[in-house]
């Protein structure tokens, strides 16, 4: 079920239907919810029914965690959750290299996310971080949570339980932030993602032999701009649609293209990944003092390798991974190198201007089929050809738009949020219908499947 389609929304104003006509009662809320998130899973295959048992492992993993006391014992539970969540991950992960693909009908939901968010809450119980929940409903509720499932972002599972525990509550603030959110994800997704994905990054990506240096360069600018549209707008829906159940999910991106460094750049984007790799992969990996350059920039290394796997079993994307922890390396021995920041606004735009194309490097590998896909990309930007003939004024308008959207100051949301509140609740009703009609207008092809999706 994708979210940006319309069985989504009529799904979503169903669970919220029913979930606020039971306000009184949280545990039935709950029980709306829980039913809501395997009603989800069912959609894409009844096989992720099965997926309450492994949560429900967890769930007695947490509350082992909350009341062992030998670190033996501590261990060996820790050890079952990791086996359980890294074993889903991983299985999903070879399945299709080991069947060819022929069972990939049976699983067409990755549950990366699932298990990044289940990690979080049993080794935080290992660490003493937080306390476990005697709920299994609130479990249920936060483990599967349907907004987050497909995509994300990762939420912290302490602190999404937290939440659950707390009576629900939707302000008219809220509930018009919600609705903005769910409408710039859409423009973002629909008019602008899809848009570049159909009309260039595909067409470049596929056959770039047929294209000139400066129309490759721009499918990989777009490309850029697709994938940051595409995610950002699904985690835009996400949070919107957990806004309207009283849930706040945690930001994942913060205009990542005007970083400065490529640290900063993780900093910025996919952030609840990036914090879940610092936390749980990076800080357990061993530095020493004497030599902080050399361990730390190994640490990088192996962190970014695991993250680059974990986007898939491939060539393109283990050399993503490794140029990013090398990249994260090189920028770590220069901040001790340099000690001050240079206070110059040049300094910062020839770094931000170096890293957005090293970001842009690294994604002809990200979405590259096949090493010799990314090699015939970047044979075709060397060919020093200058067609312009395949750039339409349809893909270069949209390019600067997302461009131009993309660098908004951080408080025009909050203050658009404010002025939609304002509204009565009919207009707001009225401006989403008529951004959907616009949309479906515009889009014409309906939506693609997020990228995302498919990690």
């Amino acid at each position: 079920m994708l979210v940006s389609a319309a069985p989504f929304f009529v799904f979503l104003s169903a669970v919220c239907l029913l979930y606020w006509a039971v306000a009184r009662s949280r545990r039935m809320q709950l029980v709306v919810l829980v039913v809501a998130n395997l009603f989800f899973l069912a959609r894409f295959s009844l096989i992720y029914l099965a997926l309450p048992l492994a949560a429900g492992a967890d769930f007695f993993v947490g509350l082992g965690l909350g009341s062992a006391k030998k670190p033996a014992v501590r261990r060996l539970l820790l050890l079952i959750s990791l086996a359980i969540n890294l074993g889903l991950l991983v299985g999903l992960k070879l399945t299709p290299l080991l069947t060819a693909g022929r069972f990939a009908w049976l699983f067409t939901l990755s549950l990366s996310f699932y298990c990044f968010q289940s990690l979080t809450y049993t080794i935080d119980l290992y660490l003493g971080e937080i306390q476990p929940t005697r709920s299994c409903l609130e479990y249920l509720a936060s483990a599967l949570f349907f907004p987050s499932m497909t995509a994300g972002p990762i939420p912290r599972q302490g602190k999404l339980l937290d939440q659950l525990s707390k009576p629900f509550a939707l302000s008219a603030e809220d509930g018009g932030r919600a609705l903005l959110l769910i409408g710039v994800g859409l423009v973002k997704k629909l008019l602008i993602a899809d848009s570049l994905a159909n009309n260039l990054v595909g067409r470049v990506f596929d056959t770039p032999a047929l294209y000139s240096s400066v129309e490759t360069l721009a499918g990989v600018y777009a490309y850029a701009l697709q994938l940051f549209f595409d995610f950002s707008g699904y985690t835009d829906i996400a949070m919107g649609a957990a806004l309207l159940l009283g849930i706040r999910l945690p930001e994942n991106f913060r205009r990542p293209y005007l970083a400065v460094n490529v640290a900063e750049f993780w900093r910025r984007w996919h952030i609840t990944f990036s914090e879940w790799l610092r936390d749980y992969v990076f800080d357990f990996l061993p530095k020493r003092r004497k030599h902080p350059r050399l361990s730390y920039s190994y640490a990088f290394l192996i962190t970014f390798t695991l993250g680059g796997l974990w986007h898939g079993i491939s060539w393109t994307f283990l050399i993503w991974g490794v140029l990013h922890g090398l990249a994260l390396g090189v920028v770590f021995a220069w901040k001790l190198w340099r000690k001050v920041p240079s206070p110059f606004w040049w300094a910062k735009l020839l770094g931000g201007l170096a890293t957005f194309h090293f970001v842009c490097f690294t994604w002809i590998f990200f979405r590259a089929s096949s090493i010799d896909n990314a090699l015939a990309v970047l044979r075709s930007l060397g060919s020093m050809t200058w067609s312009t003939e395949n750039l339409t004024a349809l893909v270069l308008g949209v390019m600067v738009l997302a461009a131009v959207i993309h660098c908004f100051p951080s408080n025009w949301f909050e203050t658009s949020a404010g002025v939609v509140a304002d509204l009565p609740f009919w207009v707001q009703g009225l401006a989403m219908a008529a951004l959907i009609l616009m949309i479906q207008t515009l889009a014409g092809r309906g939506s693609a499947p997020f990228v995302y999706g498919n990690f």
